[in-house]
């Protein structure tokens, strides 16, 4: 019965590992989009410059200078997106590693069950070979 008990407990492990993994998957695959995205504001931003001896009137000045603090605030909440997936993505590992302890841990239960359960057998067997009838 124990037997079964870790092996169940050594499946839920696996499945709950596989989980992560795919969450940390995910997670990267945003990152990366958002790396990508940081990317494309910072050059808009660049390309949004003032050039210097460019006459403009108020309201272009106006309108350049609102789009450009549109593009920094979409920068920085985008950095703060990618720290904030960088924590989560640690979180994950950490997990992991800590399944992978626990995965280790039930197979050594295994094998030592397994092991026992074959001596007993041994026994069992010298002692009915012993015995005259």
């Amino acid at each position: 019965m124990k037997k079964k008990k870790y092996q169940l407990l050594g499946l839920l492990k696996k499945i709950k590992k596989n989980k992560l993994t795919s969450n940390l998957n995910t997670l990267n695959q945003e990152k990366k989009k958002l790396e990508r995205i940081s990317d494309d504001i910072k050059e808009m931003l660049d390309q949004s410059a003032f050039n210097p001896g460019e006459i403009l009137n108020s309201s272009q000045l106006r309108q350049t200078s609102s789009f450009r603090v549109n593009l920094q605030e979409k920068l920085e909440i985008s950095s703060n997106r990618e720290l904030h997936l960088e924590k989560e993505m640690n979180d994950y590992l950490g997990e992991i590693s800590k399944i992978k302890k626990q995965k280790e841990k039930i197979d050594k239960k295994i094998k030592e069950e397994t092991l026992i359960i074959e001596k007993n057998n041994e026994l069992r067997k010298q002692v009915f070979k012993t015995k005259p009838l």
